[in-house]
């Protein structure tokens, strides 16, 4: 019988990958999530015995590889919460039904950890990160090519073709976050993107941005679902809890835990939290008399932020 050729160096990175995350070809199927690809498939592909195809398979799981291997040294710092919970729901409505879907949020309530969270769980789906420098149609193209295998990619063919052919027919989602700093050519672009490509989008930002689609017609009649996202009051407590840990030790966050709890409920949340450990044990780190009192260090990194509300007292 003869078999369908297999490409010796996707056989090793599937190989390792399987090593590495510590799954059998089952499980290294349903982490994948390439549509087409079963644990039957991956043992024939491993082995060369291959006897049916899944188009595009090398490029489709060059590009899954790229996102798992990036979003590893987010695992340990992830962890769940209503915020990412409801995004992932949000995102797997979205993936289903292949519409944009709009997630907003003020800033520090967790949007980007559900983002990572979800793609963490989801390798396939491509996310991208906006910032002032790639705002525009040319920024956020340059963001999706810098994602996905370049390999057949010509280097004087059009950047945006090749992109919506890794992404047409394939159920693939594209996330972009900081959506409110798009321009008028960037969300354009991402709606043209998502006609052609027929894929699944969802756009991640600051409130403000339902206000700039609402003013184009064409884009606003193609938003989905649109969702708000905020952590719950009384979860704020736990979760700031966890940030501090992730950057000081156990002893510490126990230690100002009621400190960073009130810090989490002001404005900016746990991206506040996050701030002000890091700068207070930066503070522990050069100062004798803040170094063996985190509470104090706290106190400390509060005063030196600009910040319009005070701490409680002890």
């Amino acid at each position: 019988m003869a078999y369908f050729p297999t490409d010796p160096a996707t056989v090793a990175e599937l190989i390792q990958l399987r090593a590495d995350l510590k799954l059998s070809n089952k499980g290294l199927a349903a982490r994948l999530g390439i549509e087409g690809v079963t644990e039957t498939f991956l043992s024939k592909y491993i082995n060369g015995k291959l006897d049916r195809q899944v188009p595009n398979f090398e490029a489709r799981f060059r590009d899954t590889l790229k996102s798992i291997r990036d979003r590893i040294a987010f695992g340990a710092v992830i962890f769940e919460t209503s915020v990412t919970r409801r995004m992932g729901n949000g995102f797997d409505l979205v993936r289903r039904t292949g519409d944009i879907g709009l997630f907003t949020s003020p800033a520090g309530n967790g949007k980007t950890s559900a983002i990572h969270n979800y793609t963490w769980a989801n390798p396939s789906a491509v996310q991208i990160t906006l910032n002032a420098s790639t705002r525009d149609a040319d920024g956020v193209l340059g963001l999706i090519m810098a994602q996905i295998d370049r390999s057949t990619w010509k280097g004087n063919s059009s950047r945006y073709k090749h992109c919506i052919s890794r992404f047409k027919g394939f159920s693939r989602m594209l996330i972009v976050d900081n959506t409110h700093r798009l321009d008028g050519s960037g969300r354009q672009m991402l709606f043209d993107f998502h006609d052609e490509a027929e894929c699944p989008i969802g756009l991640v930002g600051n409130d403000d941005i339902l206000e700039r689609i609402k003013e184009n017609d064409q884009q606003f009649s193609r938003i989905g679902i649109h969702g708000v996202y905020e952590l719950e009051k009384d979860e704020i407590q736990a979760a700031a809890k966890r940030v501090a840990h992730q950057y000081s030790d156990l002893a510490t966050a126990e230690a100002i835990e009621d400190l960073t709890a009130a810090i989490g409920l002001q404005e900016g949340r746990l991206r506040a939290v996050k701030k002000t450990v890091i700068l207070a044990e930066e503070l522990r780190k050069v100062s004798k008399d803040l170094r063996d009192d985190p509470r104090k260090a706290i106190r400390s990194a509060h005063a030196r932020l600009v910040r319009n509300y005070t701490l409680p007292s002890d």
